[in-house]
């Protein structure tokens, strides 16, 4: 099916999906469905999401992301409509002035997460454009640079940033693919938003998106919302395997300490968690889980993807979200292929490790 509608209901599953794809990223489920509920008090009726295959783009028209970028704890109560709009409009301004002009007929999500895959849909909602099944990462990740957009060689500038205000600044970096520069500078720019922006660029054809990007990423966290929401299906993990999702749980136990730290746009720290037979397991985060061990043993890394869920409710639940004496399902998703195109791109994830004190090799998904 090359093109359908989704309704309300799809659209929830996809947020759900989407957060525990996300690996303790991209954005709370709560952030996503305050969003949603904003977007259907400011527009009563019918929700219909136009969305598209990647195969089915016209190949001249462009796609664009949009994101928000920042602190999560500083995001989660904050109404992100007006920024994802205005940072969405501010670069589709730009594109019409590049030459030559480039248009922006389509929405793509920068990365799974229960915020930062909404975000996009939200755009394709309130300006009627298609939200193509596919996103930039796969999962969700803590820098510009540690995208597959970037990973696999495509250019992340020219940008937009924005604040719900609509005060724009665009970033056009000498080189198209110095992510990391461009992530310095929207560092900068969102701690001069108050620790909040919207972020839109990486602009892509079909073609780009077809060979460098996980595509049916969308239909994939749909069908893994629905398994989380399902109130007769405990084990969501083993369900999740039957219908084809290459993924199984760590433990199941309690939360008995979290440390977090906030400094320049993100935040830090790790979860600890004691299971059923009385091991410690830790997740170590940057905004996305890194790392996780087990008796202080390291047991997986990124950028296969560790997440979390409430074993009662089937709830996902990003680092913001998780607190002490909280019971948690603990558990691994393999990564989609797209990762292992580029046999360097562990070296993107070394810097990052190396803050939380890991500095070995890549440990990838194993059953």
């Amino acid at each position: 099916m090359a093109n359908r509608v989704m309704n309300e209901s799809q659209i929830i599953d996809v947020i759900w999906g989407a957060t525990l794809l996300g690996g303790g990223g991209g954005g709370s489920l709560k952030n996503g469905m305050d969003l949603l509920n904003k977007y259907k008090k400011d527009h009563p009726g019918e929700i219909n999401l136009n969305l598209l295959e990647c195969s089915d783009l016209d190949p001249f028209n462009y796609a664009a992301v949009t994101a928000g970028m920042g602190a999560p704890k500083a995001i989660k109560d904050v109404d992100f409509s007006a920024y994802a709009t205005n940072a969405y409009n501010a670069l589709s301004d730009l594109a019409m002035k590049m030459d030559p002009p480039r248009r922006l007929k389509y929405s793509i999500a920068v990365e799974m997460g229960g915020f930062n895959t909404f975000v996009p849909m939200l755009i394709s909602l309130v300006n009627g454009i298609p939200f193509i099944d596919a996103d930039g990462a796969g999962r969700a990740v803590p820098a510009l640079n540690t995208l597959l957009l970037h990973i696999n060689g495509l250019d992340t500038s020219p940008l937009a940033m924005a604040d719900g205000k609509n005060n724009r600044v665009t970033i056009e970096m000498a080189n198209a693919k110095d992510a990391e520069l461009a992530e310095e500078i929207g560092r900068h720019i969102c701690m001069a938003f108050n620790m909040m922006s919207g972020l839109s660029g990486w602009m892509v054809r079909r073609d780009e998106i077809e060979k460098y990007l996980p595509c049916g990423t969308v239909t994939l966290a749909e069908k893994i919302g629905k398994v989380l929401r399902a109130a007769n299906t405990k084990d969501k993990f083993a369900e999740l395997k039957r219908i084809g999702v290459a993924c199984h749980p760590f433990c199941e136990g309690e939360v008995t300490k979290v440390e977090t730290i906030t400094e320049k746009g993100f935040d830090y720290g790790k979860v600890y968690i004691k299971d059923k037979a009385g091991a410690q397991w830790i997740i170590f985060f940057q905004n996305e889980n890194l790392l996780v061990t087990r008796n202080d043993v390291p047991i997986m890394t990124v950028p296969d993807i560790i997440c979390t869920y409430q074993p009662e409710s089937g709830l996902p639940l990003t680092n913001a979200d998780i607190e002490e004496k909280m019971a948690i399902t603990l558990g691994a998703i393999k990564v989609d292929e797209k990762w292992e195109r580029n046999p360097k791109m562990f070296d993107m994830w070394r810097p990052f490790l190396k803050r939380v004190g890991y500095e070995k090799e890549r440990i990838p998904y194993k059953e």
